[in-house]
């Protein structure tokens, strides 16, 4: 019974509210060390609770298991890893970068695959005037992405965003499909609502039957969502996969109407051969371009 009526005290314990409740213990026929006990017990939780939140420590400590009488569950395997921790020294790196970009240029956000793109080397071959901002995150998923939104794409102020998600997905043989369609949808909306610019969809460049599949989804979902989706078939045909991805890209990336220059420019760089050169062993640089060298004048 005591138990019962201590527990109908567990509230505030200071100032007035203090008096008016230690009356009412008196009253009602609580001990006293029983009510001091709990306001002890409860002052005490309380000044963990403000510990932890001041030094940003969200985990529970072995005080915290002293004063609670049920402790928070720990967070799952799975929900550990999904928690991409990659990203921060690469998050370190664009904020810095972002300081020093043009607003209204192009982003390309992905993984692996464009982050291994040498963007600024193809903007240069390819004659590309307009800014273009490499903002990939190597490794991660598309339930993963979230987090780096706002470094990666909101504070740029694009006008143009090509998105490139699921090349890592893939990579598990059981990934759920419609789970993969509808956090890609919730991205497109998110930047939708973010941002003023125009969303490309890139496929998932890979020849397993689950990229295309998606690949088929991810079209059906640029048409529902107002947003272009670039047909990449054919790269990892190529004799030069890269040149010619960013030679389908590029289209889509200037201001002005593509003029008969880049029309005729289209496909010569990702169909040239590779240089001759003698066989010692080693793999040959690319491009492979012989040209005569040109020396700076002193």
């Amino acid at each position: 019974m005591l138990q019962e009526q201590t527990r109908v005290l567990q509230t505030a314990y200071s100032g007035r509210a203090y008096i008016i409740i230690s009356k009412i213990a008196y009253l009602i026929g609580v001990p006293k060390h029983i009510f001091e006990n709990e306001r002890r017990r409860q002052a005490k939780a309380a000044n963990v609770k403000l510990s932890r939140q001041l030094s940003g420590n969200g985990f529970h400590t072995a005080m915290d298991a002293a004063s609670d009488t049920v402790a928070e569950p720990a967070p799952s395997a799975s929900l550990k890893s999904s928690i991409h921790k990659q990203g921060d020294d690469e998050m370190e790196t664009y904020r810095e970068l972002n300081s020093i970009t043009e607003a209204g240029g192009v982003v390309l956000f992905g993984s692996n695959t464009f982050a291994s793109l040498p963007v600024g080397e193809l903007a240069q071959a390819f004659r590309i005037t307009e800014p273009i901002y490499n903002r990939s995150v190597k490794n991660v998923r598309i339930d993963q992405i979230e987090s780096y939104l706002k470094v990666c794409l909101y504070d740029l102020n694009p006008r143009k965003i090509f998105v490139n998600m699921g090349d890592i997905d893939i990579l598990d043989d059981h990934v759920d499909i419609d789970n993969f369609i509808a956090k890609y949808e919730w991205l497109l909306y998110m930047i939708h609502t973010k941002t003023k610019a125009s969303i490309y969809i890139v496929p998932i460049i890979s020849d397993s039957k689950n990229a295309f599949e998606m690949n088929q989804r991810l079209k059906k979902l640029a048409a529902q969502t107002g947003c272009k989706y670039i047909d990449v078939s054919g790269v990892l045909e190529a004799k030069r996969p890269t040149l010619r991805l960013f030679e389908l890209l590029k289209v889509h990336m200037r201001n002005h109407p593509i003029n008969f220059a880049d029309a005729m420019e289209v496909g010569n760089l990702s169909s040239r051969e590779l240089e001759d050169v003698p066989n010692d062993g080693h793999t040959s640089a690319e491009p492979g371009i012989k040209r005569s060298p040109v020396y700076a004048k002193h």
